[in-house]
């Protein structure tokens, strides 16, 4: 629509200063967004292709455990019977687990003619079809209760993670007590959490019990972080480092330690340190304390530990760069799901 200059430069026009505060908070936008956080592993399991090669052989291993304890240690093959079943949804919830469903149903039910009504991360409601199978009656009896127990499992993570995501202007991150492992990673995923690292191999994380076993001279505290940072070879560290502090003192000594190693260095990797366990008081005093150290730039910063969704507001302005907590995915409520043979 064309506008006159009296509008451009009239009383709803945008002054220079606007333009200037605009380009200032721009600038600020993508500064914020180019600082990435390292808590982001979801491309080692699912790319831009799909599933990577390391979800893959973690849901092999979890689907023939869980047919085993069904009785089932192979392949089952087709009978005369053929049988046409649908997987429905009981409760609303955000899909996750499909590909290791999809992996179940080509590996262990070989002959299955199935396809998916839903995708990985869609929202459904209760009562709609994601899954229509026509098979062998007796393979799907024999796996559609791992079937449902996969689906209803890691879709109830990224239902609640969903639900923590959308309350939290923080982005939050799930912690390495899984159950399931990077299945349940990758659930919190889908639901729109962070995986943090994948296994202890993946990335470094000195935590209390790392810390203590390095102490040589029976340091501690602040002496032991600042000891540890300074002497630690990146070689294998993997594809992050973090290191648990428990105090101001030890926030304080991470950063500094760090900060002078990386003008000494030249290394150009940034900590992430993990706030273990200070409420969110404490946790906005050691971010402010580094703030006006200078020290920010160099670190990133975690808060971990008494973490729930109760009292996820409390933590909105404490400062930090991501929240992560188990409540993501430890004993989270399955969406519930039921299968109906076609007749039934």
């Amino acid at each position: 629509m064309h506008s006159n200059g009296d509008a451009d430069n009239g009383e709803g026009g945008a002054s220079a200063d606007e333009d200037e505060d605009e380009d200032i908070l721009n600038v600020a936008v993508k500064e914020v967004s180019a600082r990435s956080l390292p808590h982001d592993r979801c491309k080692m399991l699912i790319s831009d292709e799909g599933p990577t090669e390391l979800y893959f052989s973690s849901a092999r291993r979890w689907v023939t455990t869980l047919l085993a304890d069904e009785g089932v240690y192979e392949p089952i093959e087709g009978r005369a019977r053929i049988a046409k079943a649908e997987i429905r949804t009981k409760t609303a919830g955000r899909l996750a687990g499909l590909n290791a469903a999809d992996l179940l149903i080509r590996e262990w039910m070989p002959g299955a003619v199935f396809s998916w009504s839903a995708a990985e991360g869609s929202e459904v409601e209760a009562g709609q079809c994601i899954l229509t199978i026509e098979a062998c009656r007796h393979q799907i009896l024999s796996c559609e209760r791992t079937i449902l127990n996969l689906l209803g499992r890691l879709s109830g993570i990224a239902t609640n993670t969903a639900r923590w995501a959308l309350a939290s202007q923080i982005p939050v991150a799930a912690t390495r007590k899984t159950a399931w492992g990077v299945l349940d990673k990758a659930a919190v995923a889908v639901g729109g959490g962070l995986t943090h690292r994948l296994s202890r191999t993946d990335a470094l994380m000195l935590k209390e019990n790392d810390l203590a076993s390095t102490s040589v001279h029976g340091e501690r505290g602040a002496l032991l972080v600042r000891n540890t940072l300074r002497d630690l070879p990146l070689e294998a560290a993997g594809g992050f480092v973090t290191i648990e502090v428990r105090s101001l003192d030890e926030a304080l000594a991470a950063a500094e330690t760090w900060a002078e190693r990386m003008l000494e260095t030249g290394e150009g990797i940034r900590l992430n340190v993990m706030l273990d366990n200070m409420n969110p008081e404490l946790t906005k005093d050691a971010v402010l304390d580094l703030q006006t150290r200078g020290l920010r730039e160099y670190v990133t910063l975690e808060a971990s530990g008494g973490i729930e969704f109760g009292n996820l507001e409390s933590w909105q302005d404490c400062g930090v760069d991501v929240l992560s907590a188990s409540a993501l995915h430890r004993a989270t409520k399955p969406v519930d799901l039921t299968c109906i043979f076609q007749g039934a």
